[in-house]
């Protein structure tokens, strides 16, 4: 997702909130839904017309219903074929409405087909037709088909001609350009799974990304998403739950180093994690705990684990267990005087010392606590635990293990809103893992990661995560800022691996290795201005 520069509210609305940051542009700026609709248009088409001159394209084909969205369609046209556009050699708009469609019609989007309809009296290359499935069969690989049929109200599936339309679109070879979203993909619910809906090679979104594009389930509609700035703007009084995460907003919660510091400046780890066959779930993690910036990092481990982290990371102490293999038991007393943080899981197995030992911690540590990979399995078959969480711990789940928490989701909306009450009602952090981590906060809001790809959905990955965490946490952060700056940094680092490398190759210990350029690109970008893809 490509995210405009100039953009200062990420915010991820609903379409009733939407529609409200519409009438206060109006109201405020002030200007009118004809206006702003031709400067949406306008927007959308520069974009398009560098897409028609990459793309080498003949002819475009504008599908336009008959709300406001057709109305943007239309607006597109029209300016595709004046002069200042001029890589397009022809512009065909195609009406998508039934017999009594005429009475449908918005406004703007009526005013706008007058216009488009003058324009067809005086241009060879511009042509109006309603649609039937002559008009699109000579669409190539040379045609670029922009969809502006339904936009962002839809609430219930395609039928009739509409679903003809989407259809042919999907049947033919051209490239597709869906504005605002991809008809027949609904923007704030699930989409019923036989819908007909646009395969969209790229989606214009007008000035917000709508919560779909950040779900799984939508994934074959919607193809590179490019947020467009219309100059919309969120009224005072708005409130909204959810925020995507950018270089530019998480770039305010890194602190500048101490020029003064020592180690103890930076605070004190401690990871409890591996097992005897899994050792390298604690290295992993300690790694990045350091590679993150903390002073010190102390792993608790068997001794079948221990023997393997002096050669991969000296700079780690060990704690030892008194099992060889598994984690059963912690002199928290100890350890307490000189821990600003603890995180458990990775690796630990789920033995029944380590369950045990799961629930001495629970009862021992009042502080915030990280707890990953099968602590939450144990959490997970134990769950009157979940109420003895100190408040504010960070809990980070992929979503198999979220599922085993807080039940079965039958759809990522539904998975949302699961995260979003288990943090609320258990007074959590939830980190639930996925291309487009989710972190849950226990007011309510969510944050959406902008960062990470494909290649990160490897083993170690979390555990790469949970030691970044720790680091943060045990360097003075707050558990919300360190949340949303691990879960940021750890992203960023998984894509600048791809700046070099091919996302397949990546394995969890080349994340640690590309922290400090993250943390660089974080500090340079108050600088300058930032653009987040994805």
């Amino acid at each position: 997702m490509q995210i405009e520069k100039s953009i200062q509210q990420p915010f991820i609305l609903s379409v009733p909130q939407t529609r409200e940051c519409e009438q206060y542009t109006m109201r405020n700026e002030p200007i009118s839904s004809q206006d702003l609709m031709e400067r949406a248009g306008k927007c959308c088409s520069e974009i398009i017309d560098c897409i028609i001159f990459n793309h080498d394209i003949e002819d475009v084909r504008v599908f336009c219903g008959t709300g406001n969205n057709g109305g943007d369609g239309l607006v597109i046209a029209r300016l595709l074929s004046e002069p200042f556009f001029h890589h397009s050699p022809a512009v065909h708009v195609i009406l998508c409405e039934r017999d009594s469609g005429a009475a449908h019609r918005s406004p703007e989007m009526e005013t706008n087909l007058k216009r488009w309809e003058a324009i067809v009296s005086e241009n060879a290359n511009a042509r109006l037709s309603v649609f039937n499935e002559e008009v699109v069969a000579d669409m190539t690989s040379k045609t670029l088909v922009v969809d502006a049929i339904f936009g962002i109200g839809l609430n219930k599936p395609a039928t009739g001609i509409y679903a003809d339309a989407i259809n042919a679109i999907n049947r033919s070879d051209a490239m597709v350009i869906a504005i605002d979203t991809p008809s027949g993909l609904f923007a704030d619910m699930p989409t019923p799974s036989d819908a007909c809906v646009v395969m969209a090679d790229q989606t214009l979104s007008i000035q917000y990304p709508k919560l779909a594009y950040f779900l799984p389930d939508a994934l074959p509609f919607y193809g590179d998403v490019q947020i467009v700035n219309i100059g919309m703007n969120a009224p005072p009084e708005l409130v909204w739950d959810r925020e995507y995460l950018t270089l530019k907003s998480v770039s305010g919660l890194l602190r500048p180093l101490p020029p003064f510091a020592h180690k103890g400046t930076f605070g004190h780890g401690l990871l409890v994690a591996g097992s005897s066959n899994m050792p390298g779930a604690a290295i992993l993690a300690a790694t990045a705990c350091l590679r993150g910036g903390a002073g010190k990092v102390t792993v608790h481990t068997p001794a079948l684990a221990a023997q393997h982290i002096p050669a991969r990371l000296p700079e780690a102490i060990l704690d030892i267990d008194t099992n060889e293999h598994h984690c059963s038991s912690l002199d928290w007393s100890r350890l307490q005087k000189s821990i600003n943080a603890i995180a458990i899981g990775p690796g630990i197995g789920t033995a029944p010392q380590t369950v045990t030992l799961l629930k001495n911690i629970l009862d021992e540590v009042h502080t915030p606590i990280i707890l990953d990979a099968d602590a939450l399995n144990i959490l997970s078959e134990n769950k009157t635990w979940l109420a003895f969480l100190p408040p504010y711990s960070i809990l980070t789940p992929h979503f198999g293990e979220f599922e085993r928490l807080a039940g079965n989701c039958d759809n990522g909306f539904e998975r949302l809103q699961k995260a979003q009450s288990f943090a609320e009602r258990y007074q959590v952090i939830l980190v639930l893992k996925g291309l487009h981590t989710v972190i849950s906060l226990p007011d309510g809001k969510q944050f959406v990661n902008t960062t990470g790809n494909a290649g990160m959905a490897t083993a170690g990955s979390g555990d790469v995560l949970t030691g970044l965490l720790l680091s943060l946490m045990a360097q003075g952060y707050n558990p919300v800022e360190s949340a949303l700056l691990g879960v940021f940094i750890h992203g960023l680092a998984g894509d600048l691996y791809t700046n070099t490398h091919d996302p397949r190759s990546l394995v969890a210990s080349d994340l640690p290795l590309h922290f400090s350029d993250a943390f660089q690109q974080l500090n340079l970008s108050d600088e300058t201005d930032s653009e987040c893809s994805f």
